[in-house]
This record gives C-alpha cells, sequence and structure tokens, in this order.
C-alpha cells in the first residue's frame, strides 16, 4: 500500500490563522503607535504635572486647591516618589479636611509605599497604617467606617492598636479599643500593644490596656 498523503493547509486554514495572530497582536502595536505619538505624551505630561500640582496642594493643606485639581483630572491617588498616595501624605501632615475629602472622593485605603521591601513581599504603610501611627483619631475613624480591619497589620506584624500605643496617641488608642481592636494580639518579634505603650511611657495608655488585658500593673515586657 502506498503511503496516504499528508494533507497541505489549505488557503481557509491559513487565513483563518493570520486573523487569529492579527486579533493579539494588532492590539499591541496599535497600543506601541498610540504611546509614541506626541499627541499621547502630550496628554501624559499634563496628567503627571496635574498629579504633582496636586501632591503639593496636599502637602501644603489647601483644601479648595485639591478639589480643584481633582475634579480638573489630577488623579487621587497620585504617588510621591517614594510611593506615598495623596492620602497618606495628607494623614501625614495631620490635614486630616483634605484626608476625609480624598476618602470621600475613592481614595485607595490600602494603598502602600515604598518603605517595604523591593520584591513588596513585606509591604510598606498604607495610609491606614499612617492614621494610626500619627494620631489621626478622625481619619481613622472614617478608615474604620469603611470596612478596615481594626487589627490590620503592618509588614512586621504591629496591629493599629500597638502603632498607635507605641507613639502615645491615647485617643486613636481608645477608638480602636471601642471597635474592637484584640490587645492580646503579638507581632512578628513577639511584642503585645502593652509592650508598645511601654516604650511611649504614657501613663494612661498603659492604664486602659492594663485593664484591657487584665494585666497587673507591673507585668514584665516581652514573651
Amino acid at each position: 500500500m502506498s503511503p496516504k498523503p499528508i494533507p497541505t493547509e489549505t488557503r481557509r486554514e491559513r487565513i483563518v490563522k493570520i486573523l487569529i495572530l492579527a486579533f493579539f497582536v494588532m492590539p499591541i502595536l496599535l497600543t506601541v503607535v498610540v504611546l509614541s505619538t506626541p499627541w499621547f505624551r502630550h496628554i501624559r505630561q499634563t496628567q503627571l504635572a496635574k498629579n504633582e500640582q496636586l501632591l503639593e496642594a496636599v502637602e501644603a493643606g489647601e483644601l479648595s486647591r485639591v478639589q480643584q485639581l481633582v475634579k480638573a483630572g489630577a488623579n487621587v491617588n497620585a504617588r510621591t516618589r517614594a510611593g506615598l498616595t495623596a492620602l497618606s501624605l495628607a494623614v501625614i501632615r495631620g490635614h486630616d479636611a483634605v484626608a476625609l475629602w480624598l476618602i470621600q472622593q475613592g481614595a485607595s485605603l490600602d494603598a502602600r509605599d515604598r518603605s517595604g521591601d523591593r520584591q513588596q513581599q513585606h509591604p510598606g504603610y498604607s495610609p491606614v497604617h499612617y492614621a494610626a501611627l500619627y494620631g489621626r483619631t478622625a481619619v481613622l475613624k472614617v478608615m474604620l467606617d469603611q470596612g478596615v480591619s481594626v487589627n490590620l497589620r503592618d509588614r512586621n506584624g504591629y496591629t493599629l492598636l500597638m502603632l498607635a500605643s507605641e507613639n502615645g496617641h491615647l485617643e486613636t488608642v481608645k477608638l480602636l479599643l471601642q471597635r474592637g481592636a484584640d490587645p492580646h494580639l503579638r507581632s512578628a518579634t513577639g511584642e503585645s500593644a502593652l509592650d508598645c505603650a511601654r516604650r511611649s511611657r504614657n501613663q494612661a495608655i498603659l492604664e486602659l490596656l492594663q485593664r484591657a488585658t487584665g494585666s497587673p500593673a507591673d507585668a514584665p515586657t516581652g514573651g
């Protein structure tokens, strides 16, 4: 018996393959072309300029200017070179009105900065961490109202309660405990909120956490 002939590719099959290839390749080519046009570069530069102006307005605490820039197209989640979002920057600088307005506009509460490692296996701080760290109680309250975990941890396992306690923010500690923060949790190094509070030497926070944990006033740290 003579061997069966190997079927050759039909013209229709070739056309189908070309169309499939074009379906995947053309969007990429079009994107490259658009990105390389002066028109797109102008749009990008304009957007970057607006974002930079927004960050400057946030830094200065100029709420009306912040509002104008966001309404004009500035990105509400614009970032500094260190990865701080506009919201994180407002929280750090203590501009509560600006921070609260940005939250109303949908600013990300979970956007992490670059204070973690480069691989982001241990991500940096979010606006929520900074609210606890700097004692921005009013802002943190709104964040918790929006569903942020009251026991949110940082890259080292420190909870919001630990961050607030270590930095001596009594009202923030009160808020977190009222919202159900667990004072018994421990960090990656085994520290509790009470251990952190002892470093702040804030007697009111120490007494508050001792009552919350049922710890005696002379309880040792660590462990």
